[in-house]
């Protein structure tokens, strides 16, 4: 089961959970700036034709206004109960296109989630800790200690549900971009799966496993968002799952 109710519950979850996973590693390290990273699908949408139209609870303008409330109330939590700085790299989801395949060469001019983005950024114009990373092509980099980070959503991997996994084409797909520009890490979403690969970290999801999953045979995951520590003189050094449902927990 997934609606609005459910969906408010997680988001909430999520970032409680976050906050209080952030301070607990900044006993230990100095923490003074967090990447939250938008990285896509935060919609359904119809692209999927009439089954989505009829189960959606809100038609697609609707629901991206409810995501957009349900995000800007997250980062504010953040900002009212921490001094940390804020930088958020955005990125389109296949999900959230207004046409029925996807346009790699123009996306964002066909991506709700591309104006929500702008939105949010002209929200906190005025709020100092936190900048937006709004790309305009399919990745954005990130300079953290000495490591660059590259962003997306990940539906460029094209996964045709091998028994490896995600792994395979995964690398496949980050060997051919590291001859454009090389990243020591890729972060991304899409595939619903907490994955880290060592040279990539695939992000879970709030909707978590339902019909779509079961159909296709995909593993069973709880619902969960992922947090990792970017050391300054280690690089990255843990992952942790962020569990967003009460009986996830245990």
């Amino acid at each position: 089961t997934y609606n609005l109710d459910i969906a408010k519950e997680r988001a909430t979850t999520f970032f409680q959970a976050g906050l209080r996973l952030v301070r607990l590693l900044n006993q230990d390290v100095t923490i003074n700036t967090v990447v939250l990273a938008l990285l896509g699908d935060f919609i359904t949408n119809e692209i999927h034709g009439a089954e989505n139209a009829e189960s959606n609870e809100l038609t697609p303008t609707y629901a991206i206004v409810a995501a957009q409330s349900l995000i800007i109330s997250g980062i504010e939590f953040f900002l009212e109960h921490s001094k940390y700085e804020f930088v958020i790299p955005c990125h389109s989801g296949n999900h959230a296109r207004t046409t029925l395949k996807t346009r790699f060469g123009n996306e964002n001019g066909h991506s709700l989630e591309y104006l929500m983005y702008l939105h949010l950024a002209a929200y906190f114009r005025n709020e100092p800790r936190v900048r937006f990373v709004i790309p305009e092509g399919m990745h954005s980099y990130l300079d953290i200690y000495g490591k660059t980070l590259r962003f997306h959503h990940g539906h460029a991997v094209k996964y045709g549900g091998g028994v490896g996994g995600i792994y395979i084409p995964v690398n496949k797909a980050i060997s051919q971009w590291q001859k454009g520009r090389r990243a020591d890490l890729d972060v991304f979403g899409h595939f619903h799966q907490l994955r880290d690969g060592g040279n990539f970290i695939c992000n879970g999801s709030l909707i978590g496993y339902n019909a779509f999953a079961l159909s296709y045979k995909l593993d069973y995951e709880p619902p969960r968002q992922t947090l990792f520590l970017m050391d300054k003189k280690r690089g990255r050094t843990c992952v942790w799952p962020i569990l967003v449902e009460d009986n996830a927990q245990g």
